[in-house]
């Protein structure tokens, strides 16, 4: 029913971002390791990737809390 293809598909929203999430920063660790020679380009690249990995942390923290305050919330009678 509905229900069960809303979860499902915030599951599937919320499995994207934690891979997105750990691409992310397995990437900021790789460009601290690969790019050491050419600092312009790994500071441009440190901050990207940061600042898709805190969207991405925000995003996740914030799904999670809303799906646990409607989960816990009574039913309408």
């Amino acid at each position: 029913t509905l229900s069960k293809w809303r979860t499902r598909a915030t599951a599937l929203f919320i499995g994207t971002a934690i891979l997105l999430l750990v691409i992310a920063i397995t990437g900021i660790v790789l460009t601290c390791k690969c790019l050491r020679n050419k600092q312009a380009l790994r500071t441009v690249s440190i901050v990207l990737l940061s600042l898709i990995t805190m969207v991405l942390a925000v995003y996740v923290g914030l799904t999670i809390f809303f799906v646990y305050a409607v989960s816990r919330q009574p039913p309408i009678s």
